[in-house]
């Protein structure tokens, strides 16, 4: 039982460490990616540009993963974030940033972590009267053993317009 309980700590902290990365990745997209498959243009704290209701899907959708906020249950964003095709509305890992991760046995992750980007309106007390925005990133992250899942949320402010 003890060998079996450490095995499953294991794949659930390998899952945590995954989701942490997806969390910075999607940060890395928003702030300044100097990728050449960058994105950063896009976001503005000022604009809503390439948000949708139903995020924007396809691994060929350059505003993949971009969802306005939706009353939406744990299972659905889980589900949003584990598709794995063509037409996904989730980002994998690198996508955008260019950065890679290795994936397979081992102590490694059996899958790339995926990630989601809504746009809050940001209400921060005292602020201009144009509307502003900030950013609320989901991630998953997988154990070694796919079955193994980590969803992980935080909001991010854009340092720069």
């Amino acid at each position: 039982m003890e060998e079996r309980a450490a095995r499953n700590e294991r794949d659930r902290t390998i899952a945590l460490q995954s989701a942490e990365l997806a969390l910075a990745d999607a940060e890395h997209d928003i702030e300044n990616s100097t990728s050449a498959a960058s994105r950063s243009f896009i976001f503005s704290t000022v604009t809503n540009e390439g948000f949708t209701e139903q995020c924007g899907r396809g691994d060929s959708n350059l505003y993949q993963g971009l969802c306005l906020p939706s009353v939406r249950s744990p299972s659905e964003i889980s589900q949003i974030l584990s598709g794995m095709d063509a037409n996904s509305a989730s980002v994998p890992f690198g996508r955008f940033t260019g950065q890679t991760m290795p994936t397979g046995n081992g102590p490694l992750p059996g899958r790339l972590p995926r990630y989601i980007i809504e746009l809050l309106k940001d209400n921060t007390p005292g602020q201009v009267a144009q509307a502003r925005y900030l950013y609320r990133i989901t991630a998953i992250g997988f154990g070694a053993d796919s079955s193994t899942q980590v969803m992980l949320q935080s909001v991010y402010r854009k340092a720069t317009t």
